[in-house]
C-alpha cells in the first residue's frame, strides 16, 4: 500500500509512520518547508518527504499517481495565541486543497483524523477555533463523498494519550506534576473521558485502512476510542497512586469550563465489527507514561501535532 501522510512529526503522526513502515507500506510525507525532519530521519533513516508550498503539493500526485490512500493527521490546535488564519489554513484550507487534488488524481481513499471535540451534542468553548475548523473540514469531506467525488473516512479520535506526548497535553502534564509532588488545582473531576492509548489508536487506524480501501462507501465514520469512559477524578487518583506520589489533588478549585462535556465516550461498535479491540487498560497506559517520563524526563514534541507537516 502507498500512503500519503500529513502530520508525521506530531505525536500520532510519528506513531502512524512507524506502524506503516513496519507493515512495509510505502509512505510519502507531506510537510511544511520549515518542518524539522531530523528526529524522524534519525529514527527511521531516509524518508520520502515533500513540501506542501506552491506547486510542490501537486507534484506529489504527478510523481506518484498510484497513491492508494491519504491519511490526514496534521492539525493546529489554535493554542499559544495562534491566529484564526493559521488555524483555518492548517485545518481547513490545506486539507481542502489536499482533498481537491485527491479527487483530481482519483485517489481511492481519504482518511481524516477528526476530534471528539467535534460533536453536535454540545457547544464546547475550549479550543473553539480548532473545533470549528475541524467540523468545517469534516463537512467538506461529507459533501465531496456524498456527491460521489471521493471515498472519505472520518475517524473521530477520543482522548489520546501515551508515552512521548508533549507536556502541554493533559496526561503527560499531570504525570510530570505528580512525579514532582506538586499541589495540583483541578475542577471537580466529575466529567468523564474515553482515554485511548496511542498503541490502540494506531492499531484502530490500521484496521480501518485495511477494511475501507477499495470498498467505495462514499462517506464513512468511525469513533476511535475504547467505548468506556472514566471520571477525571478517578483517572487522576490512579495517576497519583501509580506515581506513588505525595502530590495534593485539589478537586473543585478550578471552575468547570463553559459547555464542558460531561461524558465523552466513543461508540466503538463499528471498530469492533472489524475485529478490533482496545488492548491497553487505563493502569497499563498510565504506567507507560510514567515509565517514559522517569526514563527520559520531559519530552516536548511539537505541540501542534505536526501543524500540517
Amino acid at each position: 500500500m502507498k500512503i500519503l501522510l500529513t502530520g508525521a512529526t506530531g505525536f500520532l503522526g510519528t506513531h502512524l509512520l512507524a506502524d506503516f513502515l513496519h507493515r512495509n507500506y510505502q509512505v510519502l510525507i507531506a510537510k511544511r518547508a520549515s518542518t524539522d525532519m531530523s528526529r524522524l530521519i534519525e529514527r527511521f533513516g531516509e524518508l520520502d518527504a515533500w513540501n506542501i508550498e506552491g506547486d510542490e503539493l501537486e507534484n506529489i500526485f504527478r510523481m506518484h499517481p498510484d497513491v492508494d490512500a491519504i491519511v490526514h493527521a496534521a492539525t493546529d490546535y489554535g493554542r499559544d495565541n495562534s491566529s484564526p488564519t493559521a488555524t483555518f489554513w492548517a485545518n481547513e484550507a490545506f486539507p481542502i486543497r489536499l482533498i481537491e487534488l485527491a479527487m483530481q488524481y482519483k485517489i481511492a481513499l481519504f482518511v481524516n483524523i477528526d476530534t471528539f471535540f467535534n460533536s453536535n451534542k454540545v457547544a464546547y468553548d475550549y479550543l473553539g477555533a480548532y473545533t470549528l475548523s475541524k467540523r468545517h473540514f469534516q463537512e467538506w469531506g461529507l459533501h465531496c463523498a456524498t456527491v460521489g467525488r471521493i471515498d472519505f473516512v472520518n475517524l473521530r479520535l477520543f482522548h489520546l494519550y501515551g508515552p512521548g506526548d508533549g507536556l502541554d497535553k493533559f496526561v503527560p502534564n499531570m504525570v510530570e506534576r505528580c512525579l514532582a509532588g506538586e499541589e495540583i488545582d483541578l475542577s471537580d473531576g466529575k466529567q468523564k473521558r474515553d482515554f485511548i492509548h496511542i498503541d490502540d489508536a494506531v492499531s484502530a487506524i490500521g484496521a480501518v485502512l485495511e477494511a475501507e480501501l477499495g470498498r467505495g462507501h462514499g462517506y464513512c465514520h468511525y469513533d476511535v476510542g475504547t467505548g468506556t469512559s472514566i471520571r477525571i477524578r478517578d483517572f487522576m487518583e490512579t495517576v497519583q497512586r501509580l506515581c506513588a506520589s505525595g502530590a495534593k489533588l485539589n478537586f473543585g478549585m478550578l471552575p468547570t469550563r463553559k459547555g464542558e462535556f460531561q461524558d465523552s465516550c466513543a461508540d466503538a461498535k463499528a471498530l469492533r465489527a472489524l475485529g478490533w479491540e482496545a488492548r491497553v487498560g487505563i493502569e497499563a497506559g498510565i504506567q507507560s507514561v510514567i515509565e517514559d517520563a522517569s526514563r527520559h524526563g520531559p519530552l516536548r514534541l511539537d505541540s501542534l501535532g505536526g501543524k500540517a507537516g
